[in-house]
């Protein structure tokens, strides 16, 4: 299996900065969106923290060095699953470090989402609302579980879809790097089939766009072209109200 990737990052139409980080690496097979929190500048160190980090990781593994594993290895997980959740982890742990020296970055987290593409199979790890999808005979599927106090009353029936995008605490996520030295990394494993293209985003877009209307975009875009998908997702985020900062890495598998 082959794929394509594109990102892009946009402030949106109500924040001053972009507090989103994001990579795309096509030879290793990874995608990376981070979404800091903090504000002033605290949100970008923590989204760039993070970014570099795990890539940074993954770059040194795949080398076949001797390379120290700073975790303990979970047999419970595939080997992909367990770069990605040490990965996360080494980004965590800098993050507290960075505020432990300049006490004006307390408070400062972010979000992540991470790909790994190896073969015909992608890992996938997150912490926090940032979202992977992916697209598979017309239908939009939603890989991650956002780690969220908004989704929480959802999953509870007490709020619904559509007050969810509208509720004050959208915002608001129960699990992010640099919230603490304990994390629980959520992890998925998709069997990719060709034609199959994946979506990796910060909340810019799916607080400010329908599942439906996600569905459609990718409806009439289709697989041809994933720069004009990516670009028309944000588009879109853009003429709802781009409340947040948006951020897309959409990938195309083929053979």
């Amino acid at each position: 299996m082959k794929y394509r990737f594109y990102g892009k990052s946009d402030v949106g139409q109500k924040r001053s900065h972009n507090e989103d980080a994001f990579l795309f690496d096509e030879k290793h097979g990874l995608a990376v969106v981070a979404d800091g929190m903090g504000g002033h500048a605290a949100g970008e160190i923590a989204s760039g923290i993070a970014v570099e980090m795990i890539y940074e990781f993954i770059k040194a593994m795949d080398k076949g060095g001797e390379v120290t594993w700073p975790f303990e290895y979970n047999n419970d997980f595939s080997f992909e699953a367990n770069l990605l959740i040490t990965g996360i982890n080494l980004a965590n742990d800098k993050i507290l470090k960075k505020v432990e020296e300049n006490s004006k970055l307390k408070g400062m987290g972010t979000t992540v989402v991470v790909g790994l593409f190896k073969g015909d199979k992608v890992t996938i790890a997150h912490i926090g609302d940032s979202r992977a999808y992916y697209f598979r005979d017309g239908k939009l599927n939603l890989i991650t579980e956002d780690h969220s106090w908004v989704n929480e009353q959802l999953k509870k029936g007490i709020i619904s879809e559509e007050q969810a995008r509208e509720h004050p605490f959208k915002n608001v996520v129960t699990q992010a790097l640099g919230s603490g030295e304990k994390l629980l990394v959520d992890i998925d494993e998709v069997k990719v089939k060709p034609g199959d293209i994946f979506l990796f985003c910060s909340d810019g877009v799916n607080s400010m766009l329908s599942y439906e209307k996600m569905q459609d975009i990718f409806r009439e875009k289709g697989a041809d072209d994933i720069e004009k998908l990516g670009n028309r997702l944000i588009e879109e985020a853009n003429i709802a109200g781009g409340d947040d900062n948006i951020t897309i890495i959409t990938v195309n598998a083929y053979e």
